[in-house]
C-alpha cells in the first residue's frame, strides 16, 4: 500500500477540494490519520491533526466538523482553525446519542446544535449564540407533538438535517418528513413540530425486505435516500432510491443523474450522510455506502443504476467519512493537484497542471475529407456503436449519418448478423421505456426505446429464452414480450403467484409449454399451460416425502425431463414431464461445497450444476451422472460457455475460440464497464480487452434494474 507522509500541523494538508476524503484513525490518540480517496483505497496520505486525535467525526454542517469524545462535543472549523467546546453532556445510563444536526453556522444568533436520543422522542440541544461560559444543554421531549401529527404514539425522529434555514427529520415509521421549527422567545428556545410532506413513494414492485430511509439537506437542496437490502439482516445492499425535493412543483422528484454530486452514507455508526455538490467529474454521480460491518463499500451509480462492491482493508481501527475540503475550498484555484501513481509508483511526485491544459480544440479531421457520397457508403456498413461513434467524429460525417430506426428491415438484418456471436446482457429501464444490450465480448452497448414496455406494467421478469421475455403482471397475469420485434403474447390468468417460470419453445411455436412452480401454506404446486391449446392453466399439487420445499428456482427443460432446484439445495427431476402422467420425480442432493449460490443449466442433454462461493472467489461446475445420480465435478466445459443470470441460466456452444470454457456473469468491471467472466482454465476472473483475457480483481458492478441474458430473435 502506498503511503505519502505529509507534514501537517494544525492546518490540514493542501489537498484538492474536488476529491472528498475518507479518514482512517485510531481513537486511542496514537498514530497518524490516513486520508484516502473514495476511488483508490490502495493509495493514502498520512497526516497527524491534533484536533482529531481520539475523536469521532460525527458530521459536517455549514463548514463545521462535529467531533465527539465520550460525553464531550466540539465544533471545529478547519479553514479558520477555530474550535467551540461544548459543556459535558450528561445522559441516563440507558441512553445514547443517535444523530446530530447544526441548524446554522455558530455565529448566527439563531444557531442551535441538536442531538436525537436513540429510540426516544426526546431532543437535547445547545444554543450557540452565547459566550462559551454560558453554553448549556437543554432536554425537550416531543412525544405529544409528534403523536398529534401522525396520530399514534411510540414514534420518534431520526436523520435530522438542515435545509433552507430550517431543520427537518424523518419519522421512524417512514411515513412523513417533519419540519422542526426553532422559535426564540424571551431568550428561550421553543421547538415546534410541523408535518412537512409525506415521504416519497417507492415502486410498488419493490422486492426488498429491509429498508433504511435517510434525509440529507444543504442550504438550497433536500434529498431523501432509501437504502434497500436483499435480506432482513441488512447484509447486502440491493438497491438505492434517491429523491430530491422540488420547491417549484412542491413534490419529490426521482433523480436519474446527479452528475458532479456525490453522497456518502455510513451505516457502521450513526447512519450519517455526507454530501458534496461540486467534485471532480470523474468521481461524481455516486452514492457510496459503507456497510454496518465497516469492512465493505457499496458504490451505487445513479445514472447506470449499478452497484459495485469493494473491500475496505484499512490499517486502523476506526474509519470516518468526511465531506472534507482540506486547506480551504480552492474554488478560485486555477490548478488541479493529482497524485501521479502511474508514472512513478515509488515517488511522491505531484503533477500540477493548468486548467487550460485540459482544453481541446474541436477542429475537423483531415482524415475524413472524403466526398459526401463516399461517406454515405462507409456509414451504410457501420452498425450500432460503430455507427454512433463514427457519427460523432465531425460535422460532415454527422450529416452523412442521420439518425435511423434500428427496427427497419435493412438495419435489422445487419444487427441480426452481428448478434449471432453471443447472447447479450439486456437491462430494462421501464421508467424511460429503454432496453440496453451489452455485448460481453466487445463491451459495446446498444439501446432500443420501446413504448410497449410501459404499457405492459410488469412486476417482475420471470424468464428469458429464445429471444422472448416472460413478465409477471398485476393480478397474476403473465405476458410474453419480444423486445426486438415488439410482439406481445398475453397468457390467461392463473390462481396465485409463481415462484418461477420457464417455457419450452418460443410462444409462436405450436409446441410451446409454460411451466411454473408455487408454494402456499406448506403445499407445492406446478402450473402448466400449452400456449396453442386451451386458454387455461392446469394445476397439479405435488406430494413430497416430508415437508415440501418452500421455494423453487431455475426450472429447466432437459430432454423430456424438467429439472428444478429448491431452497434446500436439492434438485428435483420430473421424468418425462411433457407426458404429464403422474409427474414422477427423483430427488438429487446438490454437491456439497463451501457454501454459496446454486444454479442449474443444460448442456445439450446433460444437466450441470454451478456453485458460486459466498465471497464470489471461486466457481465450481458439476455434471449429473444419470446412473448413479451423483454430481461429478468437471474441470472443463470444452467448446461450451455458461451464462449465469438471476432468473435464467444458459449453456451454449461458443462461436469464437476465446469464449470457450468460460462462465459469464451479469457484472461489469468497476472502471471500464467491460463484462466479467470466470475462466475454468485459469480459475480466475477476467475481462476481454480486445481478444486478450485480462485478469481482474474485485467484485464488479451489479445492475439494479431488471436484467437478463437474451439471445436476440428478430422474427
Amino acid at each position: 500500500m502506498e503511503q505519502n507522509a505529509l507534514a501537517c500541523g494544525i492546518q490540514l494538508p493542501h489537498l484538492s477540494a474536488n476529491y472528498p476524503w475518507l479518514i482512517a484513525k485510531n481513537l486511542d490518540g496514537s498514530g497518524d490519520e490516513a486520508f484516502y480517496t473514495i476511488h483508490d483505497h490502495l493509495c493514502h496520505y498520512k497526516c497527524r491533526i491534533p484536533k482529531l486525535l481520539g475523536r469521532h467525526i460525527r458530521g459536517d454542517f455549514h463548514g463545521w466538523v462535529i467531533l465527539s469524545l465520550k460525553n464531550m462535543w466540539s465544533l471545529w472549523n478547519p479553514v479558520i482553525s477555530e474550535i467551540i467546546d461544548l459543556p459535558p453532556l450528561i445522559l441516563n445510563n440507558s441512553e445514547s446519542v443517535g444523530q446530530c444536526c447544526l441548524s446554522a453556522p455558530p455565529d448566527d444568533p439563531t444557531s442551535i446544535f441538536l442531538l436525537t436520543i436513540t429510540g426516544k422522542s426526546t431532543f437535547v440541544f445547545c444554543q450557540l449564540g452565547f459566550k462559551t461560559d454560558r453554553l448549556r444543554w437543554t432536554r425537550m421531549p416531543y412525544t405529544r407533538q409528534l403523536s398529534g401529527i401522525i396520530g399514534r404514539y411510540g414514534c420518534f425522529l431520526e436523520s435530522p438535517t438542515s435545509y433552507d434555514g430550517k431543520v427537518y427529520a424523518l419519522c421512524n415509521n417512514d411515513d412523513y418528513v417533519i419540519q422542526i421549527d426553532i422559535i426564540f422567545k424571551n431568550g428561550e428556545v421553543l421547538i415546534k413540530l410541523l408535518r412537512f410532506r409525506e415521504c416519497p413513494t417507492l415502486p410498488h414492485d419493490n422486492p426488498f425486505p429491509s429498508l433504511i430511509p435517510l434525509l440529507k439537506g444543504s442550504p438550497t437542496e433536500l434529498f431523501y435516500i432509501m437504502v434497500a437490502f436483499n435480506e432482513v439482516t441488512k447484509k447486502t445492499v440491493g438497491n438505492v432510491y434517491l429523491f430530491k425535493w422540488a420547491m417549484t412543483s412542491m413534490r419529490w422528484e426521482d433523480m436519474v443523474n446527479i452528475k458532479d454530486m456525490v453522497f456518502f452514507v455510513d451505516l457502521s455508526h450513526d447512519y450519517s450522510v455526507y454530501y458534496n455538490h461540486a467534485i471532480a467529474s470523474d468521481l461524481g454521480g455516486y452514492v457510496h455506502i459503507r456497510d454496518e460491518t465497516g469492512k465493505m463499500m457499496y458504490s451505487y451509480d445513479v445514472e447506470d443504476k449499478t452497484i459495485s462492491l469493494s473491500s475496505m482493508a484499512y490499517p486502523t481501527g476506526h474509519m470516518s467519512l468526511w465531506e472534507c475540503r482540506p486547506g480551504g475550498t480552492h474554488e478560485n484555484s486555477k490548478l488541479t493537484f493529482d497524485y501521479d501513481k502511474e508514472e512513478d509508483k515509488n515517488s511522491n511526485k505531484v503533477d500540477i497542471r493548468s486548467a487550460a491544459y485540459e482544453e481541446a480544440e474541436l477542429n475537423e479531421s483531415y482524415l475524413l475529407n472524403l466526398p459526401f457520397h463516399l461517406l454515405e457508403v462507409v456509414m451504410d456498413h457501420c452498425i450500432g456503436v460503430e455507427y454512433m461513434c463514427f457519427r460523432a467524429t465531425c460535422k460532415s460525417v454527422y450529416l452523412a449519418a442521420p439518425l435511423i430506426k434500428w427496427a427497419n428491415e435493412t438495419t435489422s438484418r445487419r444487427l441480426y448478423k452481428y448478434s449471432l456471436i453471443s447472447p447479450w446482457l439486456m437491462v430494462v429501464d421501464k421508467t424511460r421505456g429503454i432496453f440496453s444490450f451489452t455485448d460481453p465480448v466487445s463491451g459495446d452497448k446498444y439501446f432500443m426505446k420501446r413504448s410497449q414496455i410501459s404499457s405492459i406494467h410488469y412486476d417482475k421478469l420471470l424468464c428469458s429464452r429464445f429471444g422472448w421475455l416472460l413478465f409477471r403482471r398485476k393480478k397474476n397475469t403473465t405476458v410474453f414480450f419480444n423486445p426486438f420485434t415488439s410482439e406481445i403474447h398475453e397468457l390467461p390468468n392463473a390462481r396465485g403467484g409463481f415462484d418461477c417460470l420457464c417455457f419450452s419453445a418460443p410462444p409462436t411455436s405450436p409446441d410451446c409449454m409454460v411451466v411454473g412452480f408455487s408454494t402456499f401454506i406448506e403445499k407445492a404446486t406446478v402450473h402448466i399451460h400449452f400456449v396453442s391449446g386451451e386458454q387455461t392453466w392446469r394445476s397439479i399439487h405435488l406430494d413430497f416425502v416430508g415437508a415440501a420445499p418452500r421455494h423453487f428456482r431455475f426450472p429447466t427443460f432437459c430432454g423430456q425431463d424438467l429439472c428444478v432446484i429448491c431452497d434446500k439445495d436439492e434438485v428435483y427431476v420430473f421424468k418425462k414431464f411433457s407426458e404429464l402422467q403422474g409427474l414422477c420425480y427423483e430427488k438429487v442432493a446438490c454437491a456439497r461445497s463451501s457454501g454459496g449460490k446454486y444454479y442449474i443449466v443444460k448442456r445439450d442433454e446433460q444437466l450441470l450444476l454451478v456453485i458460486i462461493s459466498e465471497k464470489i472467489e471461486c466457481v465450481e461446475v458439476f455434471k449429473l451422472n444419470d446412473y448413479t445420480k451423483d454430481w461429478e465435478k468437471i474441470e472443463c466445459l470444452g467448446r461450451y460457455m455458461i451464462y449465469i443470470g438471476d432468473t435464467t441460466c444458459m449453456c451454449i456452444e461458443a462461436k469464437l475460440p476465446e469464449m470457450e470454457n468460460k462462465i459469464f456473469f451479469p457484472r461489469l468491471h468497476a472502471r471500464n464497464g467491460k463484462m466479467i467472466f470466470y475462466s475454468l482454465e485459469t480459475l480466475r476472473y477476467h475481462r476481454f480487452d480486445g481478444k486478450i483475457n485480462e485478469e481482474i480483481f474485485g467484485f464488479g458492478r451489479v445492475h439494479v434494474n431488471t436484467h437478463a441474458w437474451i439471445e436476440p430473435a428478430w422474427s
